[in-house]
């Protein structure tokens, strides 16, 4: 898609590319370890800002953990809240699509006018799209999520040993194939077990009243449904900011959030959506998440040197979901949830 697309529209584009390719992945790590070693050389050959372009590949990975089908974030909230994944992904879509099409706007208005250079583009197949197409397609139309990401594996698996992917030929490749997926299991081996972890402690704070002195506290600061809808968000923003783990700060407020939706009269769906979006705009800004680590480790990795603080007001989609989002429950009274 760079390559035929002018320089002066390369940071709209990996923005674009990183929604897709989030949304179709499901992990907004994933997508920055993917694209953030294509946008530094695009940044270093265009002469474009390193951090803006950095930010525009954080900010297009956020998008789709935030409304991915597949996304760890979306199947914990779903599953906390007791709602459909559709349900939670239409509720979702109109408070993301405004903040997305914003931050595209402007990205244009900051790079149009820019003074930059053709880039190199790396070579690439457009084969290698199919599986993140089958993946979209399958969550969008509602197939299990199990059954999606089966479809996944087996259509990437067949494309990198059919165009030779991983460099070696014959029972290697395969060898190659199958230890790249057995990595990549095993780095969700410590987000499965802090998971079982705070659910334990949940249980233990639910039993001994932490759960109701919370409830207490957010009923005497937040009145109304707008009100609880703020608090629900702010509760597992600071869970986020705790745990530094979207998913883990999601299952950590899901009970809480729970009482709440009942207390407050926010539907399933409604409260999903929040956990979700809230969860995504912190984990998406705060200076030692992983996905911010794994930005910054990139460009190092490559010889440029990019600080958080220098990223951070190029996170331009974060910033603008929550704007969104305050916005959509300001005028959710007014309507029918």
């Amino acid at each position: 898609m760079l390559s035929i697309i002018p320089s002066r529209f390369a940071v709209a584009v990996l923005f674009v590319v990183s929604c897709f390719v989030s949304t179709a992945m499901g992990t907004s790590v994933g997508t920055i370890t993917l694209i953030t070693p294509i946008a530094i050389p695009i940044a270093a050959a265009s002469g474009y800002s390193l951090p803006l372009c950095i930010g525009s590949v954080m900010g297009g990975a956020m998008f789709g953990d935030n409304l991915s089908f597949i996304s760890d974030t979306t199947i914990a909230a779903c599953n906390g809240q007791g709602c459909a994944m559709k349900d939670k992904f239409r509720e979702n879509f109109h408070i993301a699509l405004p903040a997305a099409l914003a931050t595209l706007v402007l990205i244009l208005v900051l790079t149009l006018n820019a003074d930059v250079v053709p880039a190199e583009i790396p070579g690439y197949h457009l084969i290698q799209i199919i599986p993140y197409v089958l993946v979209l397609v399958g969550g969008i139309i509602g197939i299990n999520v199990f059954v999606v990401l089966l479809i996944g594996i087996v259509s990437g698996s067949v494309i990198v040993l059919a165009t030779g992917a991983t460099g070696q030929t014959g029972v290697l490749a395969v060898k190659a194939l199958l230890e790249n997926m057995g990595s990549g299991a095993a780095g969700m081996f410590e987000t499965s077990m802090v998971a079982i972890l705070v659910s334990a402690i949940c249980a233990l704070i639910r039993e001994y009243g932490g759960f109701e002195a919370l409830l207490g506290w957010i009923r005497k600061a937040f009145r109304g449904k707008r009100g609880g809808q703020i608090g629900m968000g702010l509760l597992v923003g600071a869970m986020d900011i705790a745990t530094a783990n979207n998913t883990v700060a999601i299952v950590m407020a899901n009970p809480i959030a729970k009482e709440m939706s009942e207390e407050y009269g926010i539907t399933p769906r409604k409260a999903a959506s929040i956990l979700d979006t809230f969860s995504c705009i912190f984990q998406g800004i705060i200076p030692y998440g992983a996905q911010m680590l794994v930005a910054i480790a990139a460009a190092h990795e490559l010889g440029y040197q990019v600080s958080a603080f220098e990223i951070i007001p190029n996170l331009f989609y974060p910033f603008l979901l929550a704007v969104s989002s305050f916005f959509f429950i300001a005028i959710d009274g007014k309507k029918k949830a």
